[in-house]
């Protein structure tokens, strides 16, 4: 400053945002209590916002504003159970204990609630969907070992959580009569005869996997072995890039279905071929199986299909991040609740939605019935 007259011209303005002051807000319920004098019964006046049976030591509970909010804190944003109380303490005042929210979820996934019966319905859409991507992940129920399983489709993302891991598991939700495409790994489970009429696309990267593996088994040996699983690379990665210059606008679908073809028949050739060596000779029968049944290269016929599984493994990942942070399941009815909440919070966000107001809603919806 040089010292000289300041003549105001303008005003400037800045912001700070802050937590909001205010206390917990809790609401007092006068309900009156008559008694009749001809038996002596007690009759309380009801309102809509408190239970029956909230009363003496029960008096005081929760909203369902409070429960919702941090049910969607622990299965949409993955924070743990026992951190919640103290993330609501901080953020807004309240006080409560692990021990409730844990009772309260369990409360509201049994069956007859609203949120038991919207997954009932998440799982009976699955069939009906025009594919699925289905995965697998471990876990851990009552200390045992345990499946969790994802079902991911353009509308849902479900969960289930299973002691076994077979082909029953899994017509639970994909049964024999199941007209859309199965998309998955090529674990065994899914070659059971029961699944012979389901359409199924092998996932391209585990394909891609086994051929690298065999090429590095190649390298330990001098000879020309190389040159198979090599070439097969190099047609699976051509089909990968069809289907992505397809989906990018860079094909017209006459060009992607003529290309298809080619290569198409290219890797029937090439599984056709003789082969010598025993790495060589394992990859090609663990392919021709699954080109035999149509299920490797599905896509080429078909872009709506997706050529690799990528979409369940995403879905896998909040399962893989919780697993990682508890000790996943104490009960049976704990791990139905973990997949019920998982559920409708991942299909609320593929959907676009608020997990916590559609949580919400459905509390809502329970409590006017």
């Amino acid at each position: 400053m040089c010292g000289g007259e300041l003549r105001p011209f303008k005003t400037d303005f800045a912001f700070i945002t802050a937590l909001p002051a205010a206390p917990p807000q809790v609401t007092e319920y006068h309900l009156e209590v008559g008694r009749c004098e001809v038996c002596g019964r007690d009759v309380r006046a009801s309102h809509p916002e408190v239970a029956a049976d909230q009363r003496g030591a029960s008096a005081h509970r929760l909203s369902a504003e409070v429960y919702c909010l941090a049910h969607s804190l622990h299965y949409d944003l993955g924070i743990p159970v026992r951190k919640v109380p103290e993330v609501l303490q901080l953020t807004t005042g309240l006080s409560v204990s692990q021990s409730a929210l844990t009772r309260d979820a369990l409360r509201v996934t049994r069956d007859g609630h609203v949120s038991q019966q919207q997954y009932q319905q998440l799982r009976d859409d699955v069939q009906h969907q025009p594919y699925v991507h289905q995965d697998d992940t471990g876990w851990r129920v009552h200390g045992q070992p345990a499946w969790l399983q994802v079902f991911k489709t353009p509308q849902s993302v479900v969960y289930q959580i299973r002691t076994r891991h077979t082909h029953v598991q899994l017509q639970e939700l994909v049964p024999t009569t199941y007209t859309g495409t199965l998309c998955s790994d090529r674990l065994s489970t899914y070659d059971h005869v029961s699944l012979a009429d389901v359409k199924q696309q092998k996932c391209l990267h585990h394909v891609i996997g086994s051929c690298k593996q065999a090429l590095n088994m190649q390298l330990q040996h001098a000879g020309r072995g190389r040159a198979y699983p090599q070439k097969l690379l190099e047609d699976f990665h051509a089909a990968l890039q069809l289907y992505q210059r397809f989906h990018q606008g860079y094909c017209t679908l006459l060009e992607y279905l003529r290309q298809g073809r080619v290569l198409t028949a290219q890797i029937e050739t090439r599984l056709q071929k003789p082969c010598r060596s025993k790495e060589n000779l394992r990859l090609q029968k663990g392919l021709v199986k699954h080109h035999q049944r149509s299920n490797l290269l599905r896509f080429l016929g078909d872009p709506s299909i997706e050529p690799t599984n990528n979409a369940a493994e995403r879905a896998l990942r909040p399962a893989v991040i919780a697993r990682k942070v508890s000790q996943c399941s104490k009960t049976t009815a704990g791990s139905e609740a973990f997949a019920i909440f998982k559920s409708l919070t991942q299909t609320a966000c593929l959907r676009g939605l608020d997990p916590f107001q559609m949580l919400l809603d459905h509390r809502r919806e329970q409590n006017t019935r």
